[in-house]
């Protein structure tokens, strides 16, 4: 699905996956005193990179009716923007974003609580409310998501969506 969204994306893309081994946050509390992460990997391009990016898209699989532990390892480095607004008393100075979240799954009804938690994600990347798009595909174990041509079509037009938000800008 990933590739069915990014395929029919145009523009600057960074893509990040589960082998770019992202850290988690360490509490360290290095961000309540300055914007960034103490951290150095490669979340130390995707800030720059969201600090001027048009749109976001999450896509992960959904594992124990939860987000991937990969993707819930970058989202915890977001902590810089929640310190940003509440211990270092700055104002959100990310311009907002449209979104899109691409999830998958196995069993349909699981996709409820990942969502609720990409919703948060979201919102501390400034994405606005609605999202172009939230697609799931729930049926894995019966039809791969390569094969789920519903999914796949709305991956790709989610991102010709995006294309064209973009250019009325």
């Amino acid at each position: 699905m990933v590739d069915a969204f990014t395929g029919a994306l145009t523009g600057e893309i960074l893509t990040l996956s589960y082998f770019d081994n992202l850290s988690p946050c360490l509490d360290c509390r290095r961000c309540w005193e300055r914007l960034g992460c103490a951290v150095n990997d490669k979340m130390q391009q995707v800030y720059p990179f969201l600090a001027e990016c048009d749109h976001v898209a999450l896509a992960s699989p959904i594992w124990f009716s939860s987000l991937s532990g990969p993707l819930l390892n970058m989202a915890s480095r977001m902590q810089t923007y929640f310190a940003g607004r509440f211990f270092r008393g700055e104002p959100e100075v990310r311009k907002p974003k449209n979104g899109v979240l691409l999830l998958t799954g196995a069993e349909p009804g699981t996709e409820r609580k990942p969502l609720e938690t990409a919703h948060i994600i979201m919102k501390h990347m400034n994405v606005r409310w609605p999202y172009v798009a939230a697609i799931c595909s729930m049926h894995t174990n019966e039809v791969p998501v390569k094969e789920d041509e519903e999914a796949l079509r709305a991956a790709r037009d989610a991102a010709k969506t995006l294309n064209q938000l973009y250019h009325s800008i």
